[in-house]
């Protein structure tokens, strides 16, 4: 079954629809088998992906540690390993015909000092992200520090961890004044299956605190794929059509004229991101109270 490119009305821009299957199209049997195909190769990649992290944590990680005394050249070799895993996970992905995936855009980002940000409908889009945006570091889950298939990635590569939100802003506009560039998903979990966006303002205000341009990601995908209730066992029925798209930077000193605080002004450009991710995914807008 192929996925199409439908044209939204008035936009002129293209968007990922689910194509209705056609009279007489494939049988049970055949769509069956196809997506145990693909089930087989989704939990193959897990079972690569976990002995990765594994090594990381007991031999590339402490092996840096052990060769490599200047801490910048450490971070950054284990950084360019993560990088070269992540790049090499998603295009096994794309090889074993688990999902069909477009990036457009993203070598221009990131600039550095920047902040990336994006919605979060799949279990992989930090890993789409991090394999095809070389240096840019993740702003990771606490859970993930102390996951034994992770924390020696996340511990090595020297990645921001969400351990507490009143530290987590100050350290990432330390990160962003020292050149770094970070990738934060602004919903901080992934979307629901209603598929609302609910953003929160921690992105914006480290943002506008740090003077750094905001650069949007969209993520689209043209079926559910391993978001909050899918068995991460159980390929899609269908191979979902995957779209990555950078946009242009939001410079965010704009919302500071008229002498707005740092507060209004994180407001408003969450405002700001919430439009821009409603007009380019049209999705459901939330109601005044889920958006506040």
């Amino acid at each position: 079954m192929a996925v199409i490119l439908s044209e939204r009305a008035g936009t002129g821009r293209q968007e990922l629809i689910r194509p209705q299957p056609a009279a007489g199209g494939r049988s049970r049997f055949t769509a069956g088998a196809d997506r145990a195909a693909r089930s087989i190769g989704q939990i193959a990649l897990f079972g690569v992906f976990g002995v990765c992290g594994a090594l990381m944590s007991a031999l590339i990680v402490p092996a840096y540690s052990a060769f490599v005394r200047d801490r910048v050249r450490r971070v950054h070799g284990v950084r360019n390993v993560v990088h070269r895993i992540l790049h090499t996970c998603v295009a096994s992905m794309r090889a074993l015909r688990l999902i069909d995936l477009e990036i457009v855009g993203l070598a221009r980002v990131p600039a550095p000092g920047s902040l990336i940000v994006a919605n979060h409908p799949s279990l992989i889009d930090a890993l789409i992200l991090l394999g095809h945006v070389k240096g840019a570091i993740v702003v990771a889950k606490r859970s993930l520090q102390i996951n034994p298939f992770t924390s020696g990635a996340i511990r090595g590569a020297d990645f921001v961890v969400n351990a507490d939100a009143l530290s987590l802003i100050d350290e990432c506009r330390a990160r962003i004044a020292a050149g770094e560039s970070l990738v934060l998903f602004p919903e901080c979990t992934r979307t629901g299956d209603d598929g609302v966006i609910r953003l929160r303002r921690g992105a914006a205000h480290i943002a506008v605190g740090a003077g750094c341009p905001v650069i949007p990601v969209t993520i689209e995908l043209s079926e559910p794929l391993l978001n909050k209730k899918s068995r991460w066992w159980l390929a899609p029925k269908v191979r979902p059509k995957v779209r990555v798209m950078g946009h242009a930077p939001i410079d965010p000193a704009q919302f500071l004229q008229g002498g707005n605080s740092v507060s209004l002004a994180a407001r408003r450009l969450t405002e700001h991101l919430r439009e821009f991710y409603l007009s380019e995914l049209n999705v459901r807008e939330p109601t005044r109270c889920e958006s506040a």
